[in-house]
């Protein structure tokens, strides 16, 4: 069987030629981890999600089966190669796997949008340039890469989806972390391996003692036993609904009584991240 290849080898530090086939296959297990770990976050169809971000990793690189780019990786010639992105964004089109397509298109580039690419009508997510020569040359990719007898696209990965632009990002994110990994380790670059620890429990017991040093030094004043019940309303409030809004007004301590709040949800749902959005300009009028 012919080895294709997905990445040239380096001579310093020497790195030999990365396998079509094995590139595939860690970016695979890789967007799969990834998307897992989002999982019980999600709370549209995770199946659909699962396969679609699959069925990108399966075919981001298709295009690289080019025997002009096999060639130039084998040789490791400092030439310009193909826009390797095109063959697998036409052959997921071509099975009405859009998202998917969108995922592999934006992999290098980033996301784009959706309405300009809907305005250019067959050559949605194509590369004009490579449009027709892809067309004809997209049974011999896939042939290529049914010989590495790598996994099939799930049937679960159907073509309708309901997905937000941050259901894009995150499924984008995925997949790239998982390409941009498994290039880096190919090369020797080592990545982290570990997240940092999130220590809900230790930050909203510093919030709490913050809270109550402001309390012991005017426990008189009517204004901070006010601030005092907002805090403590909003810490201990239910955390089990994913929509709170918090109506209290400047001056009452409301971003402190909100952090504690969601300092207590991250720790109730296991979170790992807790996101800010400030209203920057907001602020500087107030």
């Amino acid at each position: 069987m012919t080895e294709y290849l997905a990445h040239s080898g380096r001579k310093k530090p020497p790195v030999p030629p990365q396998r079509y086939v094995d590139h595939i296959l860690n970016v695979l297990k890789r967007a799969e981890e990834n998307i897992n770990g989002f999982g019980k976050y999600y709370l549209g169809d995770f199946t659909f999600l699962r396969e679609t971000v699959r069925a990108a990793a399966l075919f981001h690189d298709l295009g690289k089966l080019d025997e002009e780019f096999q060639r130039v990786l084998a040789t490791n010639a400092r030439e310009a190669t193909p826009n390797h992105v095109d063959a697998g964004t036409a052959y997921l089109i071509q099975r009405n796997l859009v998202e998917a397509a969108f995922l592999v298109y934006a992999h290098h580039i980033g996301l784009q949008s959706i309405p300009e690419e809907s305005a250019k009508a067959e050559l949605f997510l194509r590369d004009p340039d490579l449009f027709e020569q892809t067309n004809r040359q997209l049974p011999e990719f896939l042939s290529k890469h049914s010989s590495c007898l790598l996994p099939e696209i799930s049937a679960e990965c159907k073509s309708q989806s309901d997905w937000t632009g941050l259901t894009r990002r995150v499924a984008l994110s995925c997949l790239v972390d998982a390409d941009h990994g498994d290039t880096a380790a190919n090369y020797q670059r080592k990545l982290p391996t570990s997240r940092a620890t999130t220590r809900w429990e230790e930050r909203l017991t510093a919030l709490d003692k913050y809270v109550q040093e402001l309390q012991r030094q005017n426990s008189e004043s009517e204004r901070n036993t006010l601030l005092n019940d907002i805090y403590y309303s909003c810490k201990n409030a239910d955390t089990k609904p994913s929509f709170y809004t918090c109506d209290s007004p400047v001056g009452t301590g409301k971003t402190t009584a909100v952090m504690a709040h969601m300092l207590r949800a991250a720790i109730d749902k296991g979170l790992r991240h807790i996101i800010i959005v400030l209203p920057y300009t907001n602020i500087i009028k107030q």
